[in-house]
């Protein structure tokens, strides 16, 4: 039985393939640590369970590497906004193990040298995400029994959980967690800069609005998924947040900016 899981850079294709293999096809695990550095994606597998494993994962739908008898696992994006920041703030981050400098080189160079103009290039792919998130779930049409892994199942525990008991029963397998596999996923998450990010900017965001003094140490990803969520909160589209080269310092600044904006739609 040849079972193959198809999915998309930054949805960590990898990380469901070991957990799948060790937590339900029970084969051995890996003796080094899995997180790779820099990145820490999950591509640090060992030779003791990479002969062993019985699940494989690829980009079979781009390699057009899918046959007939084969049983299909493919990971799935939800259509919203949250879910696809996080996949985009990880691609950028862990893709090809390059690391974010260098991915944000498919970026020209006369966007990057400009902070306002670079920021508003990323909030418009927010904003126009339709464009951008089609990518994520674009997979070659296959006669196969396929089982869907939802991506925003990877962001808690329980239904992390949840979803591998589903593909246990589709594999016709057990699922076996125990501690090492939450202690796994928790390095998992820490290791989530797509994750760590939407927290991040959901902190900074309520200090915008309840007046807090917090600092802003943004990456210029993190400015423009604010931004388009000030567009949406409050339908603020333009200003010194939009504008200006520099991003507000701290939350107070913003807030102040944000007040302004609504003084202004009274």
């Amino acid at each position: 039985m040849n079972i193959k899981i198809d999915f998309h850079g930054s949805t960590h294709g990898h990380f469901l393939e070991y957990v799948s293999n060790v937590y339900i096809m029970q084969t051995t695990p890996s003796r080094a640590n899995i997180f790779k550095p820099t990145t820490y994606s999950a591509h640090n597998r060992d030779h003791h369970y990479l002969k062993d494993r019985v699940i494989t994962c690829g980009h079979f739908s781009v390699a057009n590497k899918i046959k007939n008898d084969d049983t299909v696992i493919r990971i799935l994006m939800p259509h919203t906004d949250n879910m696809f920041f996080i996949a985009v703030t990880n691609l950028m981050h862990k893709a090809g193990d390059v690391g974010f400098e260098k991915q944000q080189l498919s970026i020209p160079e006369d966007i990057r040298n400009n902070p306002a103009e670079y920021r508003n290039n990323w909030y418009s792919k927010f904003n126009q995400q339709d464009e951008y998130a089609n990518y994520y779930n674009n997979f070659s049409t296959i006669s196969n029994s396929v089982f869907e892994f939802p991506f925003d199942a990877f962001f808690s525990y329980k239904d992390f959980c949840i979803a591998l008991c589903n593909l246990a029963d589709f594999l016709n397998q057990s699922f076996f967690p125990d501690h090492s596999l939450y202690n796994l996923w928790s390095e998992f998450i820490q290791y989530n800069q797509g994750w760590q990010s939407f927290n991040k900017c959901n902190q900074i965001i309520d200090g915008m609005f309840s007046n807090q003094n917090m600092k802003i140490d943004c990456t210029i990803i993190e400015q423009g998924w604010i931004n388009f969520n000030l567009s949406k909160m409050c339908k603020m589209y333009q200003g010194p947040m939009f504008d200006d080269v520099a991003y507000p310092a701290d939350t107070a600044i913003a807030y102040n900016s944000i007040q302004s904006h609504l003084s202004l739609l009274r």
